[in-house]
Protein backbone atom coordinates (compact mmCIF):
# COMPACT_ATOMS: atom_id res chain seq x y z
CA UNK A 1 0.00 0.00 0.00
CA UNK A 2 1.08 3.56 -0.75
CA UNK A 3 0.52 6.19 1.94
CA UNK A 4 -0.34 9.69 0.74
CA UNK A 5 -1.80 12.37 3.04
CA UNK A 6 -2.08 9.67 5.74
CA UNK A 7 -4.47 7.71 3.51
CA UNK A 8 -3.65 4.31 2.01
CA UNK A 9 -3.80 3.62 -1.72
CA UNK A 10 -3.09 0.28 -3.42
CA UNK A 11 0.20 -0.08 -5.33
CA UNK A 12 -1.84 -0.90 -8.42
CA UNK A 13 -3.03 2.76 -8.44
CA UNK A 14 0.53 3.83 -9.21
CA UNK A 15 0.91 1.04 -11.78
CA UNK A 16 -2.39 2.11 -13.37
CA UNK A 17 -1.32 5.77 -13.59
CA UNK A 18 2.20 5.12 -14.89
CA UNK A 19 0.99 2.41 -17.29
CA UNK A 20 -1.61 4.74 -18.76
CA UNK A 21 0.99 7.47 -19.16
CA UNK A 22 3.19 5.01 -21.06
CA UNK A 23 0.27 4.05 -23.34
CA UNK A 24 -0.51 7.70 -24.09
CA UNK A 25 3.16 8.31 -24.89
CA UNK A 26 3.26 5.26 -27.19
CA UNK A 27 0.06 6.29 -29.03
CA UNK A 28 1.44 9.77 -29.67
CA UNK A 29 4.80 8.39 -30.75
CA UNK A 30 3.14 6.04 -33.24
CA UNK A 31 1.03 8.96 -34.49
CA UNK A 32 4.20 10.97 -35.07
CA UNK A 33 5.79 8.08 -36.96
CA UNK A 34 2.76 7.55 -39.17
CA UNK A 35 2.45 11.26 -39.88
CA UNK A 36 6.15 11.61 -40.72
CA UNK A 37 6.26 8.28 -42.64
CA UNK A 38 8.82 6.90 -40.19
CA UNK A 39 11.16 9.91 -40.29
CA UNK A 40 11.24 12.81 -37.86
CA UNK A 41 12.41 15.99 -39.56
CA UNK A 42 13.66 18.14 -36.70
CA UNK A 43 13.54 21.91 -37.15
CA UNK A 44 16.21 23.91 -35.32
CA UNK A 45 13.85 26.17 -33.34
CA UNK A 46 11.78 23.24 -32.08
CA UNK A 47 12.31 21.05 -29.03
CA UNK A 48 13.06 17.34 -29.37
CA UNK A 49 10.30 14.89 -30.22
CA UNK A 50 10.56 13.35 -26.74
CA UNK A 51 9.85 16.64 -24.98
CA UNK A 52 6.93 17.53 -27.26
CA UNK A 53 5.30 14.12 -26.82
CA UNK A 54 5.90 14.28 -23.06
CA UNK A 55 4.13 17.67 -22.85
CA UNK A 56 1.05 16.24 -24.58
CA UNK A 57 1.13 13.15 -22.33
CA UNK A 58 1.17 15.30 -19.17
CA UNK A 59 -1.66 17.51 -20.42
CA UNK A 60 -3.82 14.49 -21.36
CA UNK A 61 -3.26 12.83 -17.98
CA UNK A 62 -4.07 16.05 -16.14
CA UNK A 63 -7.29 16.30 -18.14
CA UNK A 64 -8.15 12.68 -17.27
CA UNK A 65 -7.56 13.49 -13.61
CA UNK A 66 -9.72 16.62 -13.70
CA UNK A 67 -12.52 14.60 -15.30
CA UNK A 68 -12.40 12.17 -12.32
CA UNK A 69 -11.15 9.34 -14.50
CA UNK A 70 -8.60 8.24 -11.91
CA UNK A 71 -11.34 7.65 -9.35
CA UNK A 72 -12.53 4.08 -9.89
CA UNK A 73 -15.32 3.87 -7.32
CA UNK A 74 -17.66 1.76 -9.43
CA UNK A 75 -17.59 0.04 -12.86
CA UNK A 76 -18.40 2.21 -15.88
CA UNK A 77 -20.33 1.14 -18.95
CA UNK A 78 -18.53 1.21 -22.30
CA UNK A 79 -20.65 4.14 -23.53
CA UNK A 80 -20.11 6.19 -20.35
CA UNK A 81 -16.39 5.54 -20.31
CA UNK A 82 -15.98 6.42 -23.99
CA UNK A 83 -17.98 9.65 -23.57
CA UNK A 84 -15.93 10.78 -20.57
CA UNK A 85 -12.68 9.94 -22.37
CA UNK A 86 -13.82 12.01 -25.35
CA UNK A 87 -14.63 14.93 -23.03
CA UNK A 88 -11.23 14.66 -21.37
CA UNK A 89 -9.29 14.49 -24.65
CA UNK A 90 -11.37 17.39 -26.02
CA UNK A 91 -10.43 19.51 -22.99
CA UNK A 92 -6.79 18.47 -23.46
CA UNK A 93 -6.92 19.68 -27.08
CA UNK A 94 -8.16 23.11 -25.91
CA UNK A 95 -5.37 23.39 -23.32
CA UNK A 96 -2.76 22.28 -25.87
CA UNK A 97 -4.02 24.86 -28.37
CA UNK A 98 -3.44 27.55 -25.75
CA UNK A 99 0.04 26.23 -24.92
CA UNK A 100 0.97 26.05 -28.62
CA UNK A 101 -0.17 29.62 -29.14
CA UNK A 102 1.93 30.85 -26.19
CA UNK A 103 4.98 28.69 -26.98
CA UNK A 104 5.07 27.35 -30.59
CA UNK A 105 8.36 25.32 -30.24
CA UNK A 106 6.46 22.53 -28.41
CA UNK A 107 3.98 21.93 -31.28
CA UNK A 108 3.87 18.36 -32.59
CA UNK A 109 4.19 17.61 -36.30
CA UNK A 110 1.05 18.93 -37.98
CA UNK A 111 -1.90 16.58 -37.45
CA UNK A 112 0.10 13.99 -35.47
CA UNK A 113 -2.18 14.26 -32.41
CA UNK A 114 -5.32 13.65 -34.45
CA UNK A 115 -3.69 10.71 -36.23
CA UNK A 116 -2.89 9.26 -32.79
CA UNK A 117 -6.34 10.04 -31.35
CA UNK A 118 -8.02 6.82 -32.54
CA UNK A 119 -5.21 4.64 -31.21
CA UNK A 120 -5.14 6.68 -28.00
CA UNK A 121 -8.85 6.14 -27.27
CA UNK A 122 -8.61 2.43 -28.14
CA UNK A 123 -5.68 1.92 -25.75
CA UNK A 124 -7.28 3.96 -22.95
CA UNK A 125 -10.60 2.09 -23.14
CA UNK A 126 -8.85 -1.30 -23.23
CA UNK A 127 -6.50 -0.37 -20.37
CA UNK A 128 -9.31 0.91 -18.17
CA UNK A 129 -11.57 -2.09 -18.73
CA UNK A 130 -8.61 -4.33 -17.91
CA UNK A 131 -8.06 -2.36 -14.70
CA UNK A 132 -11.75 -2.56 -13.77
CA UNK A 133 -11.56 -6.34 -14.27
CA UNK A 134 -8.56 -6.48 -11.90
CA UNK A 135 -10.48 -4.53 -9.26
CA UNK A 136 -13.63 -6.64 -9.62
CA UNK A 137 -11.63 -9.86 -9.27
CA UNK A 138 -9.61 -8.47 -6.36
CA UNK A 139 -6.31 -8.89 -8.18
CA UNK A 140 -3.72 -6.96 -6.19
CA UNK A 141 -6.08 -6.40 -3.26
CA UNK A 142 -4.96 -7.12 0.30
CA UNK A 143 -6.98 -9.69 2.23
CA UNK A 144 -8.08 -8.69 5.73
CA UNK A 145 -9.91 -10.28 8.64
CA UNK A 146 -12.43 -8.12 10.48
CA UNK A 147 -12.87 -8.70 14.22
CA UNK A 148 -16.28 -7.40 15.27
CA UNK A 149 -19.66 -7.00 13.60
CA UNK A 150 -21.00 -3.76 15.10
CA UNK A 151 -21.32 -0.22 13.80
CA UNK A 152 -17.59 0.36 13.19
CA UNK A 153 -17.29 -2.95 11.32
CA UNK A 154 -20.30 -2.02 9.16
CA UNK A 155 -18.69 1.31 8.27
CA UNK A 156 -15.41 -0.34 7.28
CA UNK A 157 -17.05 -3.04 5.15
CA UNK A 158 -19.32 -0.45 3.49
CA UNK A 159 -16.36 1.82 2.72
CA UNK A 160 -14.54 -1.07 1.04
CA UNK A 161 -17.63 -2.31 -0.81
CA UNK A 162 -18.55 1.15 -2.14
CA UNK A 163 -15.06 1.78 -3.50
CA UNK A 164 -14.13 -0.65 -6.25
CA UNK A 165 -10.49 0.41 -6.00
CA UNK A 166 -10.09 0.41 -2.21
CA UNK A 167 -7.29 -2.16 -2.49
CA UNK A 168 -8.79 -4.35 0.26
CA UNK A 169 -10.90 -7.49 0.35
CA UNK A 170 -12.60 -8.59 3.59
CA UNK A 171 -11.91 -12.31 3.73
CA UNK A 172 -14.03 -13.04 6.82
CA UNK A 173 -15.80 -11.51 9.82
CA UNK A 174 -15.08 -12.90 13.29
CA UNK A 175 -17.38 -12.02 16.18
CA UNK A 176 -18.40 -13.80 19.39
CA UNK A 177 -21.63 -11.84 19.76
CA UNK A 178 -23.43 -14.10 17.24
CA UNK A 179 -24.19 -11.27 14.79
CA UNK A 180 -23.89 -12.77 11.31
CA UNK A 181 -26.04 -10.08 9.64
CA UNK A 182 -23.04 -8.06 8.41
CA UNK A 183 -21.37 -11.10 6.84
CA UNK A 184 -24.62 -12.26 5.23
CA UNK A 185 -25.38 -8.80 3.83
CA UNK A 186 -22.03 -8.55 2.02
CA UNK A 187 -21.59 -12.26 1.25
CA UNK A 188 -18.66 -12.78 3.62
CA UNK A 189 -17.59 -15.79 5.67
CA UNK A 190 -18.50 -15.60 9.35
CA UNK A 191 -16.91 -17.20 12.43
CA UNK A 192 -18.41 -16.89 15.89
CA UNK A 193 -15.21 -17.67 17.80
CA UNK A 194 -11.55 -16.60 17.78
CA UNK A 195 -9.93 -19.95 18.50
CA UNK A 196 -8.68 -20.61 14.95
CA UNK A 197 -8.09 -16.97 13.98
CA UNK A 198 -4.33 -17.31 13.57
CA UNK A 199 -4.47 -20.62 11.65
CA UNK A 200 -7.16 -19.27 9.30
CA UNK A 201 -5.28 -16.01 8.73
CA UNK A 202 -2.11 -17.85 7.75
CA UNK A 203 -4.05 -20.32 5.61
CA UNK A 204 -5.91 -17.53 3.74
CA UNK A 205 -2.76 -15.39 3.39
CA UNK A 206 -4.36 -12.50 5.23
CA UNK A 207 -2.18 -9.36 5.29
CA UNK A 208 -3.96 -7.48 8.11
CA UNK A 209 -6.38 -8.12 10.97
CA UNK A 210 -8.65 -5.17 11.77
CA UNK A 211 -10.02 -4.99 15.33
CA UNK A 212 -13.35 -3.18 14.83
CA UNK A 213 -15.01 -3.86 18.19
CA UNK A 214 -17.36 -1.09 19.31
CA UNK A 215 -16.73 -2.09 22.92
CA UNK A 216 -13.40 -3.74 23.77
CA UNK A 217 -13.82 -4.08 27.51
CA UNK A 218 -14.22 -7.77 28.35
CA UNK A 219 -14.47 -8.67 24.63
CA UNK A 220 -10.94 -8.05 23.36
CA UNK A 221 -9.44 -11.36 22.06
CA UNK A 222 -5.94 -10.60 23.35
CA UNK A 223 -4.62 -14.18 23.27
CA UNK A 224 -5.77 -14.91 19.71
CA UNK A 225 -4.48 -11.57 18.41
CA UNK A 226 -1.13 -12.06 20.15
CA UNK A 227 -0.69 -15.40 18.36
CA UNK A 228 -1.44 -13.69 15.05
CA UNK A 229 1.03 -10.90 15.79
CA UNK A 230 3.73 -13.40 16.68
CA UNK A 231 3.03 -15.11 13.35
CA UNK A 232 3.92 -11.83 11.61
CA UNK A 233 0.40 -10.60 10.81
CA UNK A 234 -0.08 -6.84 11.47
CA UNK A 235 -2.97 -5.90 13.78
CA UNK A 236 -4.78 -2.57 13.21
CA UNK A 237 -7.20 -0.68 15.39
CA UNK A 238 -10.53 -0.21 13.58
CA UNK A 239 -10.70 3.59 13.98
CA UNK A 240 -7.10 3.97 12.76
CA UNK A 241 -7.76 1.72 9.78
CA UNK A 242 -10.97 3.60 8.95
CA UNK A 243 -9.03 6.88 9.01
CA UNK A 244 -6.42 5.58 6.57
CA UNK A 245 -9.07 3.97 4.37
CA UNK A 246 -11.51 6.87 4.07
CA UNK A 247 -9.53 10.06 4.71
CA UNK A 248 -11.74 10.99 7.67
CA UNK A 249 -11.94 10.30 11.40
CA UNK A 250 -14.96 8.61 12.91
CA UNK A 251 -15.65 11.30 15.54
CA UNK A 252 -18.44 9.32 17.21
CA UNK A 253 -16.21 6.26 17.58
CA UNK A 254 -12.86 7.84 18.45
CA UNK A 255 -12.10 7.88 22.17
CA UNK A 256 -10.13 10.81 23.62
CA UNK A 257 -7.31 8.35 24.42
CA UNK A 258 -7.10 7.40 20.73
CA UNK A 259 -6.67 11.06 19.72
CA UNK A 260 -4.12 11.62 22.51
CA UNK A 261 -1.88 8.69 21.61
CA UNK A 262 -2.31 8.65 17.82
CA UNK A 263 0.22 10.19 15.46
CA UNK A 264 -0.52 13.65 14.13
CA UNK A 265 -1.51 17.13 15.38
CA UNK A 266 2.00 18.40 14.63
CA UNK A 267 2.43 22.19 14.84
CA UNK A 268 6.00 22.74 13.66
CA UNK A 269 6.97 26.41 13.46
CA UNK A 270 8.41 26.08 9.95
CA UNK A 271 5.23 24.39 8.71
CA UNK A 272 3.19 27.28 10.09
CA UNK A 273 5.49 29.85 8.44
CA UNK A 274 5.37 28.01 5.09
CA UNK A 275 1.58 27.77 5.32
CA UNK A 276 1.33 31.52 5.93
CA UNK A 277 3.68 32.19 2.99
CA UNK A 278 1.52 30.01 0.72
CA UNK A 279 -1.56 31.88 1.94
CA UNK A 280 -0.05 35.27 1.13
CA UNK A 281 1.16 34.17 -2.32
CA UNK A 282 -2.12 32.56 -3.36
CA UNK A 283 -4.34 35.28 -1.87
CA UNK A 284 -2.29 38.08 -3.50
CA UNK A 285 -2.29 36.30 -6.85
CA UNK A 286 -6.01 35.57 -6.47
CA UNK A 287 -6.89 39.22 -5.81
CA UNK A 288 -4.73 40.44 -8.68
CA UNK A 289 -5.90 37.92 -11.28
CA UNK A 290 -9.58 38.01 -10.30
CA UNK A 291 -9.87 41.81 -10.06
CA UNK A 292 -11.47 42.22 -13.54
CA UNK A 293 -13.83 39.31 -12.87
CA UNK A 294 -14.80 40.68 -9.46
CA UNK A 295 -15.61 44.05 -11.05
CA UNK A 296 -17.99 42.29 -13.47
CA UNK A 297 -19.54 40.28 -10.62
CA UNK A 298 -20.08 43.47 -8.61
CA UNK A 299 -21.98 45.05 -11.52
CA UNK A 300 -24.06 41.87 -11.98
CA UNK A 301 -24.97 41.72 -8.25
CA UNK A 302 -25.97 45.38 -8.26
CA UNK A 303 -28.03 44.98 -11.45
CA UNK A 304 -29.83 41.83 -10.26
CA UNK A 305 -31.19 43.03 -6.91
CA UNK A 306 -31.18 46.00 -4.57
CA UNK A 307 -28.73 46.10 -1.71
CA UNK A 308 -24.96 46.20 -1.17
CA UNK A 309 -22.55 44.30 -3.43
CA UNK A 310 -20.62 42.76 -0.56
CA UNK A 311 -21.98 40.89 2.42
CA UNK A 312 -20.17 40.64 5.74
CA UNK A 313 -21.05 38.23 8.48
CA UNK A 314 -19.56 37.23 11.82
CA UNK A 315 -17.81 33.86 11.81
CA UNK A 316 -15.75 31.89 14.32
CA UNK A 317 -12.03 31.76 13.61
CA UNK A 318 -8.93 30.19 15.13
CA UNK A 319 -9.12 29.78 18.92
CA UNK A 320 -12.82 30.67 18.57
CA UNK A 321 -12.05 34.34 17.98
CA UNK A 322 -14.82 36.06 15.96
CA UNK A 323 -14.09 37.86 12.69
CA UNK A 324 -16.14 39.25 9.83
CA UNK A 325 -16.05 37.27 6.60
CA UNK A 326 -16.48 39.11 3.26
CA UNK A 327 -18.46 37.60 0.39
CA UNK A 328 -20.40 38.76 -2.64
CA UNK A 329 -24.06 39.06 -1.67
CA UNK A 330 -25.99 36.11 -3.13
CA UNK A 331 -29.29 36.48 -1.24
CA UNK A 332 -31.92 39.17 -1.17
CA UNK A 333 -31.27 41.98 1.27
CA UNK A 334 -32.27 41.18 4.88
CA UNK A 335 -32.78 37.51 3.96
CA UNK A 336 -32.98 36.43 7.63
CA UNK A 337 -35.09 39.30 8.90
CA UNK A 338 -38.08 37.01 9.57
CA UNK A 339 -36.52 33.55 9.83
CA UNK A 340 -33.41 34.34 11.87
CA UNK A 341 -30.18 32.32 11.38
CA UNK A 342 -30.99 29.19 9.33
CA UNK A 343 -29.07 26.80 7.08
CA UNK A 344 -29.20 27.43 3.32
CA UNK A 345 -31.57 25.01 1.57
CA UNK A 346 -31.52 23.27 -1.79
CA UNK A 347 -33.04 25.84 -4.21
CA UNK A 348 -33.32 28.37 -1.39
CA UNK A 349 -35.87 31.04 -2.47
CA UNK A 350 -33.79 33.75 -0.78
CA UNK A 351 -30.96 33.29 -3.30
CA UNK A 352 -30.96 35.74 -6.23
CA UNK A 353 -30.55 34.75 -9.87
CA UNK A 354 -26.97 36.00 -10.04
CA UNK A 355 -26.35 34.57 -6.56
CA UNK A 356 -27.31 31.09 -7.71
CA UNK A 357 -24.67 31.22 -10.45
CA UNK A 358 -22.06 32.62 -8.08
CA UNK A 359 -22.70 29.87 -5.54
CA UNK A 360 -22.62 27.19 -8.23
CA UNK A 361 -19.17 28.33 -9.37
CA UNK A 362 -18.03 29.33 -5.85
CA UNK A 363 -17.34 32.85 -7.14
CA UNK A 364 -19.08 34.45 -4.15
CA UNK A 365 -16.03 33.38 -2.10
CA UNK A 366 -13.52 35.51 -4.08
CA UNK A 367 -13.53 38.50 -1.67
CA UNK A 368 -12.29 36.16 1.06
CA UNK A 369 -8.80 36.53 -0.41
CA UNK A 370 -8.84 39.74 1.63
CA UNK A 371 -9.63 37.78 4.81
CA UNK A 372 -6.64 35.54 4.06
CA UNK A 373 -4.29 38.51 3.59
CA UNK A 374 -5.54 40.00 6.87
CA UNK A 375 -4.72 36.74 8.65
CA UNK A 376 -8.30 35.95 9.69
CA UNK A 377 -8.32 32.89 7.45
CA UNK A 378 -6.00 30.52 5.66
CA UNK A 379 -6.37 29.43 2.05
CA UNK A 380 -7.00 25.85 3.21
CA UNK A 381 -8.73 24.89 6.45
CA UNK A 382 -12.13 24.04 7.93
CA UNK A 383 -14.88 26.36 6.72
CA UNK A 384 -15.77 29.00 9.35
CA UNK A 385 -19.28 28.78 10.81
CA UNK A 386 -21.49 31.35 12.46
CA UNK A 387 -21.31 31.64 16.28
CA UNK A 388 -24.92 30.54 16.76
CA UNK A 389 -24.32 27.33 14.78
CA UNK A 390 -20.97 26.68 16.48
CA UNK A 391 -22.52 26.78 19.95
CA UNK A 392 -25.26 24.36 18.89
CA UNK A 393 -22.90 21.98 17.07
CA UNK A 394 -20.41 21.84 19.96
CA UNK A 395 -23.17 20.36 22.11
CA UNK A 396 -24.09 17.68 19.58
CA UNK A 397 -20.88 16.74 17.75
CA UNK A 398 -17.87 15.29 19.62
CA UNK A 399 -14.63 17.27 19.27
CA UNK A 400 -16.32 19.99 17.23
CA UNK A 401 -14.36 22.67 19.08
CA UNK A 402 -11.06 21.09 17.94
CA UNK A 403 -11.57 22.35 14.39
CA UNK A 404 -10.85 25.84 15.74
CA UNK A 405 -7.27 24.94 16.66
CA UNK A 406 -6.30 25.93 13.09
CA UNK A 407 -7.33 28.88 10.95
CA UNK A 408 -10.52 28.46 8.91
CA UNK A 409 -10.09 28.32 5.15
CA UNK A 410 -11.64 29.42 1.88
CA UNK A 411 -11.53 25.77 0.89
CA UNK A 412 -10.70 22.63 2.82
CA UNK A 413 -10.35 18.85 2.99
CA UNK A 414 -14.07 18.53 3.79
CA UNK A 415 -15.06 20.78 0.88
CA UNK A 416 -13.20 18.67 -1.71
CA UNK A 417 -14.43 15.36 -0.28
CA UNK A 418 -18.02 16.09 0.73
CA UNK A 419 -20.86 18.05 -0.95
CA UNK A 420 -22.20 21.32 0.36
CA UNK A 421 -23.35 20.91 3.98
CA UNK A 422 -26.48 22.63 5.21
CA UNK A 423 -27.68 20.62 8.21
CA UNK A 424 -26.41 19.19 11.48
CA UNK A 425 -26.05 15.77 9.86
CA UNK A 426 -23.90 17.32 7.11
CA UNK A 427 -21.90 19.16 9.77
CA UNK A 428 -21.14 15.82 11.46
CA UNK A 429 -19.96 14.26 8.17
CA UNK A 430 -17.82 17.30 7.37
CA UNK A 431 -16.41 17.29 10.90
CA UNK A 432 -14.97 13.82 10.21
CA UNK A 433 -12.96 15.32 7.33
CA UNK A 434 -12.11 18.51 9.24
CA UNK A 435 -10.70 16.56 12.19
CA UNK A 436 -8.65 14.44 9.76
CA UNK A 437 -7.21 17.65 8.28
CA UNK A 438 -6.49 19.18 11.69
CA UNK A 439 -4.68 15.96 12.67
CA UNK A 440 -2.69 15.42 9.47
CA UNK A 441 -2.29 18.67 7.54
CA UNK A 442 0.91 19.40 5.60
CA UNK A 443 1.88 21.97 2.97
CA UNK A 444 1.70 19.26 0.28
CA UNK A 445 -1.82 18.38 1.44
CA UNK A 446 -2.81 22.07 1.19
CA UNK A 447 -1.53 22.23 -2.39
CA UNK A 448 -3.51 19.08 -3.25
CA UNK A 449 -6.69 20.62 -1.78
CA UNK A 450 -6.15 23.76 -3.87
CA UNK A 451 -5.83 21.65 -7.05
CA UNK A 452 -8.97 19.69 -6.14
CA UNK A 453 -10.80 22.97 -5.49
CA UNK A 454 -9.95 24.16 -9.00
CA UNK A 455 -11.47 20.92 -10.31
CA UNK A 456 -14.67 21.45 -8.29
CA UNK A 457 -15.00 25.07 -9.41
CA UNK A 458 -14.49 24.15 -13.08
CA UNK A 459 -17.24 21.52 -12.94
CA UNK A 460 -19.54 23.37 -10.51
CA UNK A 461 -19.87 20.49 -8.05
CA UNK A 462 -21.16 20.51 -4.52
CA UNK A 463 -22.53 24.07 -4.37
CA UNK A 464 -25.84 25.29 -3.06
Amino acid sequence: MLRLFHTYYPIRNLIFFLGEGFLIFVALWVGMLLRAHGLFLEDAPRHSVWIRVLVVTVVVQLSLYYHDLYTVARPLKMSDLFLRLMQATGAACIVLAGLYYLYPPIILEQGAFFVALFLLLLLLVSWRFGYQYMCLKGIGSEKVFLVGAGRLAHLIVSEIAENLDSGYKVEAVLDREARPELAHRFGLEYYDDYDRMCELAVERKVSKIIVALDEKRGKFPAEALLRCRMAGIPIFDGVTFYEALSGKILVEGALPSWLIYSDGFHRHRWTQLCKRAVDIVFASAGLLLSAPLMACIALAVKWDSSGPVFYTQERVGQKEKPFRIVKFRTMVQNAERLSGPVWAEERDPRITRVGRVLRKLRLDELPQFWNVLRGDMSFVGPRPERPVFVQALKKRIPYYGERHTVKPGITGWAQVNYPYGASEEDALKKMEYDLFYVKNFTILMDLYVILKTVQIVLFGRGAR
